[in-house]
């Protein structure tokens, strides 16, 4: 196969222009499944951030006035653009943090139809009309733009995850400055370039690239800005929501999750185990929702280890980029260091691997799709979000143990059940404690359209993609007209 060229870095995004950041700090943007390093990209500080944050706000009156229907307009030309260039931009997500091409593909394909659908949400900013007590008095209600909205955001899905609060944020009249993670830069400049190429104004979206410590930080405590709107994980959430607090920000935060998936003994065993295996091994593990315990009725849990790990042995791991692989590696060194760690302290805790529980033997961050059994529900494994490419096998004696072993965590993201039962898939519907729950398949597949978000640890009760998200990224205004 011939070598792929190498994305471009640009440097930061300020008021229209692409500029390089002032400082010495650098950081390396490197391809996960070869090690090669892409790019050195420049850090930025708190001087970049004061200047995106001060472009956004000078952008922010004039963006505000433009109709909703005129600034849907942007991005229905975005959408067309983003659509033209998605071959590109999906090999560059595949070289920067190792998903297989089909995925990449997908997660762009989400992200149009997510463009098009926010901006169909221009003509539909509804307020209401509310009966009063007076014969000459009208109330009515209308949403209004806070102001500039700070978008971070993580690189498991480097362009979706920013999508989905961008489209919002700028559809409801608010600017933005968005910080990418680090090394899903190239990816971040590639995205950002289309919004100038579709006319949206100079200032309106800034992109700053740099440390979570350093632009993130600086983000949060700017009093400029009004929005902090974050997905990632739950321990850097909580620190964004204290530090927002202090200046009355609103903070939405999408974090993390500990998903598990009930299979009773009425389920189909097969497709519990298909459903189960691609929930756990898409993006190697490395999605808040993938599948990481499996909660099965003991009748059934050993027929279930055997169809889930032949399936999980078949697959097919490698750079993402050639034809036929299945599994990417994970995205860092640092990650494949956690999941390694994680899958030693199951092993240590009387787990049992039936398959993988090691690392790949050749360049890159790769690690085996792995299957532990004989876990426990207090097992660390079976508590802490892993975020890689393994999967805790639990048994249960009934539909009743399970929904309770399923609930028996600080995270409510996404939950499954397989059964045959209307009975037992109505009580799942109403007792699993997430955000989403899914009948007779996997934890992963979220829609266009449909609220997603969590529950409990795993986030602070707001909803993205969907016109749910306007409420993170409006205020009610309300209005009474006496006649």
């Amino acid at each position: 196969m011939s070598k792929v060229q190498s994305p471009v870095y640009k440097g930061n995004f300020v008021k229209g222009d692409w500029r390089m950041p002032k400082t010495d700090s650098c950081f390396e943007s490197i391809n996960p499944a070869t090690e090669e390093v892409i790019a050195t990209c420049r850090m930025s500080g708190k001087q970049e951030v004061d200047e995106a944050v001060s472009s956004a706000h000078e952008a922010f009156q004039a963006w505000r006035r433009i109709p909703a229907p005129h600034r849907a307009e942007i991005l229905y030309t975005f959408s067309d653009l983003l659509a033209s260039r998605k071959e590109a931009i999906a090999r560059t997500m595949t070289i920067e943090m190792g998903k297989v091409l089909a995925e990449s593909r997908s997660e762009l394909g989400a992200t149009i139809a997510a463009c098009r659908y926010m901006a169909g949400e221009g003509r539909r900013l509804f307020g209401e009309t509310i009966p009063t007590s007076a014969n000459e008095r009208m109330a009515m209600t209308i949403r209004e733009p806070i102001g500039v909205v700070a978008c971070i955001t993580p690189w498991n899905f480097p362009i979706a995850l920013a999508a989905y609060k961008i489209f919002a944020a700028l559809i409801a009249g608010n600017t933005v400055v968005w910080k990418p993670a680090s090394n899903v830069a190239l990816s971040a400049c590639a995205f950002t370039e289309l919004f100038a190429l579709a006319g949206l104004p100079p200032g309106v979206l800034n992109l700053v690239l740099g440390s979570g410590s350093q632009v993130g930080e600086a983000l949060v405590e700017h009093p400029d800005v009004k929005v902090i709107s974050f997905t990632g994980s739950t321990a850097v959430g909580i620190g964004l929501a204290e530090k927002g607090s202090k200046t009355l920000k609103r903070v939405s935060l999408e974090l993390g999750g500990k998903n598990g998936v009930i299979v009773l003994a009425d389920a189909d065993l097969d497709k519990a185990a298909e459903g189960i295996v691609q929930a756990a091994f898409t993006t190697a593990g490395q999605r808040c929702t993938a599948a990481s315990r499996v909660i099965a009725e003991e009748s059934i849990r050993e027929e279930l280890e055997r169809r889930v790990v032949a399936l999980s042995k078949s697959i097919t791991v490698g750079d993402g980029l050639q034809p036929g692989v299945e599994m990417g590696p994970l995205a860092t060194r640092s990650q494949l260091d956690t999941v390694e760690r994680y899958a030693e302290i199951a092993k240590s805790q009387g787990g049992i691997v039936l398959t993988g529980g090691e690392r790949l033997e050749r360049a890159g961050y790769f690690y085996a799709p792995t299957v532990i059994t004989n876990v426990r529900p207090t097992d660390r494994i079976a508590r802490e979000e892993i975020f890689g490419p393994v999967l805790a096998i639990l048994g249960a004696k009934n539909f009743e143990e399970a929904v309770a072993i399923n609930n028996n965590t600080e995270y409510g993201l996404s939950s499954a059940i397989y059964t045959n039962s209307l009975h037992y898939a109505g009580r799942a519907m109403r007792e699993l404690e997430s955000g989403l729950v899914y009948i007779n398949s996997g934890t992963s597949s979220s829609e266009t359209g449909a609220p997603f978000g969590g529950m409990k640890m795993s986030g602070n009760g707001h909803r993205e993609v969907s016109h749910h998200a306007f409420d993170s990224m409006t205020e009610w205004k309300t209005i009474y007209t006496n006649v």
